[in-house]
């Protein structure tokens, strides 16, 4: 959780406080001591204020149980991303990724153990990917990586580590835990927006869990 509504309140409510003391000890030539003793009340009444600032914010762009960003933090920060992408003539991609037969994960262990799973993914997901890279929950049992990179083979490389991490999840929850991947790389003529970039994800996506299906 960041500090920034506590640090912009504190020093706001301190300074006005400071102010405040300064005109009168310049009017009367004095300072009352429950001025000087009122620094601490007001420093926590301000902390407070600041701190329900930034608890609204932090829940307002994460995901409760993952503790991953949500989807309006992903639609909120796609222009910037982009921006940022085009700036450093980097490539813009989109990995969608879905917990397969997340169902049947809970009817046969139960919810407690569904939620154990998505945390684990969601934890590899931040292990496998790099700071500037924006990773959250889309929904249900569906990942969403907004992220760039230089090299066309930086996307394979970072699918591919992903799928071996989770493969090792099977190992540790003792059933068998697997996840589909689709990929997109922006590309203007062809995607107008965030949300077509993610429709050819989602049609990659579904394609790989086809041809697990039938293979």
């Amino acid at each position: 959780m960041k500090y920034k509504g506590r640090l912009l309140v504190v020093s706001i409510t301190l300074s006005l406080h400071t102010v405040y003391i300064l005109y009168y000890y310049l009017r009367d030539g004095m300072v009352d001591m429950m001025d000087i003793l009122g620094y601490p009340l007001f420093f926590a009444l301000a902390y407070w204020a600041g701190h329900q600032y930034d608890k609204a914010l932090y829940y307002s762009e994460k995901d409760v149980l993952t503790n991953l960003y949500n989807r309006r933090f992903v639609i909120q920060s796609f222009d910037k991303i982009a921006a940022i992408a085009s700036r450093t003539s980097s490539n813009l991609f989109v990995l969608l990724l879905d917990c397969d037969n997340f169902k049947e994960i809970n009817d046969v262990y139960n919810h407690q153990i569904g939620d154990t799973v998505l945390q684990r993914i969601s934890q590899i997901l931040q292990l496998n990917t790099r700071k500037i890279d924006i990773v959250s929950r889309w929904g249900g049992d569906e990942f969403l990586v907004l992220g760039q990179y230089k090299e066309q083979s930086g996307v394979e490389v970072l699918m591919g580590r992903i799928q071996k991490e989770i493969a090792a999840l099977s190992d540790e929850m003792g059933f068998r835990v697997s996840i589909s991947i689709g990929s997109a790389v922006y590309n203007e003529k062809e995607h107008k927006d965030l949300s077509s970039l993610i429709k050819t994800a989602d049609e990659n996506m579904y394609r790989t869990k086809a041809t697990k299906k039938h293979s």
